[in-house]
């Protein structure tokens, strides 16, 4: 019962990229936020002395220290083993197989933690307190760096048996070959994930057919992120944009295929590009859903925006922290 007298929060939305982190107070109305740079692939003492930096400048920015936390809850992508707290795999940090992460943070801040798939926080977050809320039958697609997924099935997250339910950027779009690389470049994740934008617009900024964008970034295209894809939309570059339109399309394909199986009342799109480029990618993927899933099915899904945005998955996974950790506490 002792946490109950602690008055703050911490939410993770951990990346491969960028980790943002924010305090709470236990109406869950963030007081402060940090975001860091985070390189997944430099190893293990890099991204833990990052991240601990990270959540010792909020606390800083609050006023406060971590005697005043009760609990921490954090969003990462992969494969959660929620119950015991361990990353079984995520292709954003390369040290995360089997990784204790729970277990290992626990021993260096002495707070409880939970941890979760960084899509599930966000559909939870969303649920609790943004697009979802009133809903009880809800499909969740975030597109960020990669395509994560999340289902909510009769008002709770459905997790698999794995904890693994709900890989909407694994799905196949076309038949596959027999080709490790050709099965890997027919997956959602491969088609409309950031990763795979930045590569299609790299080879339309060699060929000379976005002028707004090489204006901004130059050749340099480690600068191709959805920010800078967005402005030069906005600018003029058509093929960007037909590129961007196109395999918004192929999302929704996948997601006609989601309805037909599980028949939800809300499929929910957000994460960094849909906050970026939402208005071109929204409207694509809802035609290509009418056009592809059964219609009595269609008929009643509602596609939706991220009410969150940024917030969606640090508001989830500590509001999940919350929900399970006070009964345990």
């Amino acid at each position: 019962m002792g946490n109950n007298k602690k008055r703050y929060l911490l939410g993770i939305d951990l990346g491969g990229t960028k980790v943002l982190i924010g305090i709470m107070d236990k109406k869950f109305r963030i007081l402060k936020r940090v975001k860091l740079e985070m390189d997944g692939n430099k190893g293990e003492k890099f991204f833990f002395n990052n991240l601990v930096d990270g959540i010792e400048e909020v606390l800083e920015e609050a006023g406060t220290g971590l005697n005043n936390i009760s609990m921490i809850g954090i969003g990462c992508p992969g494969i959660i083993d929620v119950f015991n707290g361990v990353v079984k795999i995520s292709s954003n940090v390369s040290f995360f197989k089997n990784y204790p992460l729970v277990k290992k943070l626990k021993a260096k801040l002495k707070v409880p933690i939970l941890l979760e798939n960084d899509a599930n926080a966000a559909l939870y977050g969303e649920q609790q307190f943004g697009a979802a809320h009133g809903y009880r039958q809800v499909v969740g697609a975030f597109l960020g760096t990669g395509v994560g997924g999340a289902l909510i099935l009769n008002g709770h997250l459905y997790r698999g048996i794995s904890g693994g339910a709900g890989e909407i950027g694994q799905m196949l779009v076309s038949m596959p070959s027999f080709s490790d690389f050709e099965i890997s470049r027919q997956k959602v994740g491969a088609l409309i994930g950031r990763n795979a934008i930045a590569s299609e617009a790299g080879f339309l900024l060699l060929r000379q057919k976005c002028p707004h964008l090489l204006g901004e970034i130059g050749y340099n295209v480690k600068k191709i992120r959805s920010g800078a894809i967005s402005r030069a939309i906005k600018g003029g570059d058509i093929a960007l944009e037909n590129l961007i339109r196109s395999r918004a399309r192929w999302l929704g394909v996948a997601l006609a295929n989601v309805v037909n199986v599980l028949n939800p009342e809300l499929v929910l799109l957000g994460g960094g590009m849909m906050e970026a480029m939402g208005k071109i990618i929204l409207p694509e993927v809802r035609n290509a859903m009418e056009t592809y899933a059964l219609k009595p099915l269609m008929k009643d899904v509602k596609v939706r925006a991220s009410a969150l945005k940024d917030d969606a998955v640090i508001l989830g996974a500590a509001k999940l922290a919350f929900d399970v950790l006070k009964r345990a506490d």
